[in-house]
């Protein structure tokens, strides 16, 4: 990788964002690039696809709210683009199109990933409410937020808390602005020419950057661990899962915002769990009474077992759930067992095979030597 520092007028680190954008566009290194835009309202921002170098002064790569993970969005992109598109993502994000593409759903050929550090994002709704209480201001925060600290009162979303990855990876372009003293760093991989981009110095990660990165990585560490032990203790058996599940109204919406759950025909969605009245009745005269909606438990179950294994724990799931239940932290909880089982990190290497799709006659020797 190759290193350079952008140096900001005033510390104005989304203005110096905002114009090595606009140069990648203009020098030719890209024909349009997928970045965070605000909105009119100023109450949220969404990607957006930018291909007029001039209509990027709303963009704000590091803006602290995420109302989806934008890997599925970027996995759609993908397919048979024919130029050169930018996509500016979060780690999450990253480490999610990372599992896409080893499950073939999205393509590396035209997409230059450009990624940027995050310490955690607010959900859409309470970072509205912060906007009109001039709690926060999207422009001021990378600033702000520079030592890895959360500048305002509010709670960041759960899964962030819990987030060991403030630097993305598996990336062509990182923009850094952790630890930089009001500055950007700059790293890009060697076969990428950036000759034509303008404002970019020699330069390296500075102490300060080394120190900030590990002070996040292990109190987030800490705080993961604290929370899934927690949550493991609390819920030590099925009936105990069942009461954690028990507001659930099979919305869907969990399935609808991970990036993960990319099947167009979903078992869920199907004929097994479409039951018509004579079914109902048949059920309820077998045992007795049945709860409706019916096979909530089954069905968060069965998503932690089609993708527990790729899961990032982006927690737009538990965003995007009505009835607040920990669907984030429930999947951390019960996937990071069989994650470490297989010894796998999902988004960690393109090149690390999933385990799913990969046969071992002795996977686990154990189970053949009555150790287990």
């Amino acid at each position: 990788m190759k290193s350079y520092t952008i140096k900001t007028n005033g510390g104005d680190i989304v203005g110096a964002a905002q114009g090595f954008l606009k140069s990648l566009l203009t020098s030719g290194v890209i024909s349009a690039v997928l970045v965070p835009q605000e909105v009119t309202a100023k109450t949220n921002f969404v990607p957006t696809l930018v291909t007029d170098p001039e209509m990027l002064g709303a963009a704000n790569p590091f803006a602290p709210v995420n109302g989806l993970n934008a890997a599925r969005l970027v996995a759609n992109l993908s397919r048979d683009l024919p130029e050169k598109v930018g996509v500016v993502l979060r780690s999450c994000e990253v480490r999610a199109l990372v599992e896409l593409v080893k499950l073939k759903q999205a393509e590396l050929d035209n997409l230059v990933i450009i990624g940027v550090d995050c310490i955690g994002t607010f959900a859409p709704k309470d970072y509205a409410q912060m906007v009109k209480a001039g709690q926060v201001d999207a422009k001021s925060w990378a600033s702000q937020a520079a030592d890895g600290s959360n500048p305002t009162e509010e709670s960041l979303r759960r899964a962030c808390t819990v987030c060991t990855y403030p630097e993305p990876t598996n990336t062509d372009i990182v923009i850094g602005w952790l630890g930089m003293n009001g500055n950007l760093l700059v790293n890009a991989k060697d076969d990428l020419d950036l000759s034509g981009v303008t404002g970019l110095g020699q330069g390296s990660a500075p102490d300060s950057r080394v120190k900030v990165l590990e002070k996040l990585v292990n109190e987030r560490a800490q705080a993961r661990a604290a929370a899934i032990s927690e949550f493991r203790k609390s819920v030590d058996s099925m009936d105990k899962l069942a009461d954690v599940l028990a507001t659930c109204i099979k919305c869907q919406n969990c399935r609808q915002a991970c990036p993960i759950c990319f099947c167009r025909e979903c078992v869920s969605a199907g004929p097994i769990f479409d039951h018509n009245g004579e079914k109902y009745m048949q059920y309820a005269k077998r045992k007795g009474a049945i709860e409706l909606p019916t096979d909530t438990v089954l069905f968060h179950l069965t998503r932690v077992n089609h993708m527990g294994l790729s899961c990032v724990g982006c927690g737009q799931c538990e965003n995007a759930c009505p009835m607040d239940i920990p669907v984030g932290l429930m999947f951390q909880a019960l996937t990071l067992p069989v994650q470490e089982r297989f010894e796998y990190e999902p988004g960690r290497d393109l090149e690390e095979p999933l385990p799913l799709t990969t046969y071992k006659e002795h996977e686990f020797p154990e189970l053949n030597t009555g150790k287990h």
